[in-house]
């Protein structure tokens, strides 16, 4: 066996000896986010690097003007192991929680609740239109500048807004159980993502939402049977959409694509099918290692992170603000083509800081989403906060795919509706209010006077 060969083999025993001993704590659930974790990096990190060694997958190697070398592949192999671990012990660590559940059954929703879902839909339904409309006309106008997309059409604000009716749907699926009825609006939401062609990753997070509420109802640690089912037509959905992103517009069109009619070897369908950039992270990853620092020349100490404060704030309000994080001191575009990608989360940490930088930012993460779960089995009954928590980790795949800040922007389109239900109960619904006491002494006489004439009660004040 080849350096390479034994590498593989070495970084399949860490991922299998990592899963082995989550599942032999008993920690491991659907609800656990290194569960989460554990399947993207078996998918990106694990099977896609086999790929690309035993079936010459090159593909994205041609997209980046990369040619990366053994040494260069097996560096990014320990890359990933070591986030692997830097994740997983304090994520499992701090999250050490007793995975059960009480009562049979989840806390049902009251009439206020129900209430409120009903008005913040009201409420929040006008501006999703908008946005799918905004978008649907041509608002998604722009230029790449320095790798970045910038918008030059509608506002940011405007088209993402439409991200708000998946937390909406699961929403209602929640309150409603399940019904048939509720299917309704999440069928006609597919629709017209579909037909849009955009935010594939948004009917995947989705269904991971729907699939954890629903365990979660059902009092089940795990995936439903029927999720394993439906997640085939899903991942035919997904790639046809990443293959062409008109793949239903035009269907609907009866409008016919051509394809190449050249014969194929087996081997050359399987790489035109497999070799694309749906899962390719580790070619990324690979990409980032190679080129910080020894072609940068430094590192980003994190400062990536500073675009939190200037993201929020919309363009047209700062036409000077900075194309991506305000302080920059590289761009990947410069020694490649990285236009489109995302180093994942272990690039993110590795671009911060090489080694050190890994290890402190897949630390923080995991101790982060271990403090986050275990306060979900804490208040597991607390219908508002599971309902968070589980929206919550279903945007996990893709913090773990991004890096970065990218995370910041789906929980907040995903929690909006979310925190806008909450307050719209609290004020439908039976309030607190201050109250005092008073210590009277020992013996004391309480004389109630009943003022039966308010005007007369007012003239004696």
């Amino acid at each position: 066996m080849s350096a390479l060969e034994l590498a593989l083999l070495a970084h399949v025993l860490v991922f299998l000896s990592v899963a082995g001993v989550f599942l032999a704590t008993g920690q491991a659930s659907l609800f656990h986010p290194l569960t989460f974790y554990l399947a993207f990096h078996g998918l990106v990190f694990v099977v896609r690097p086999i790929l690309v060694h035993y079936l010459n997958f090159d593909a994205l190697w041609t997209y980046m003007h990369m040619a990366p070398s053994d040494a260069d592949f097996i560096r990014t192999l320990a890359v990933t192991s070591v986030a692997l671990l830097a994740f997983s012990i304090p994520c499992l660590w701090i999250g050490w929680s007793k995975v059960h559940f009480t009562n049979a059954r989840t806390t049902p929703y009251s009439e206020a609740q129900w209430r409120g879902l009903i008005v913040t839909t009201v409420l929040l339904l006008p501006l999703i239109v908008y946005s799918l409309h905004s978008y649907l006309s041509g608002g998604m106008k722009g230029e790449h500048i320095g790798g970045v997309f910038i918008l030059e059409g509608a506002s940011g604000y405007t088209l993402e807004a439409q991200n708000m009716a998946g937390p909406l749907i699961c929403a209602w699926m929640a309150v409603t159980r399940f019904r048939r009825l509720a299917l309704v609006p999440l069928l006609f939401y597919v629709a017209c993502r579909a037909y849009e062609g955009i935010a594939r990753w948004a009917f995947v997070l989705l269904f991971l939402a729907l699939a954890a509420i629903y365990a979660w109802q059902h009092r089940s640690k795990w995936l439903p049977w029927w999720t394993f089912v439906l997640a085939v037509p899903l991942l035919l959905f997904f790639k046809s959409i990443g293959e062409n992103r008109a793949f239903f517009s035009d269907w609907l069109a009866r409008r016919t694509i051509e394809q190449s009619s050249e014969p194929m070897t087996e081997a050359e369908k399987i790489r035109a099918k497999w070799d694309s950039q749906e899962f390719a992270n580790f070619d990324y990853l690979c990409f980032v290692v190679k080129m910080v620092p020894d072609r940068t020349g430094t590192y980003t100490y994190g400062s990536q992170y500073l675009q939190l404060f200037t993201e929020p704030i919309p363009r047209k309000l700062w036409p000077g603000k900075p194309v991506g994080a305000p302080v920059g001191f590289f761009n990947l575009n410069n020694y490649g083509n990285f236009l489109g990608l995302t180093p994942s989360l272990p690039g993110d940490g590795w671009m911060s800081g090489g080694w050190v930088g890994l290890v402190v930012t897949l630390s923080i993460v995991g101790s982060l989403l271990g403090l986050a779960h275990r306060l979900f089995w804490r208040y597991k009954q607390n219908n508002y906060l599971a309902l968070f928590y589980l929206v919550g980790i279903a945007m996990l795949p893709q913090w773990y795919r991004d890096g970065g800040i990218s995370i910041s922007k789906f929980l907040f389109w995903n929690f909006l509706p979310l925190f806008v239900w909450i307050v719209v109960s609290w004020l439908m619904g039976s309030r607190l209010v201050p109250a005092y006491s008073i210590d009277l002494p020992r013996g004391a006489r309480l004389r109630m006077i009943q003022r039966a004439d308010p005007a007369a009660a007012a003239r004696a004040e």
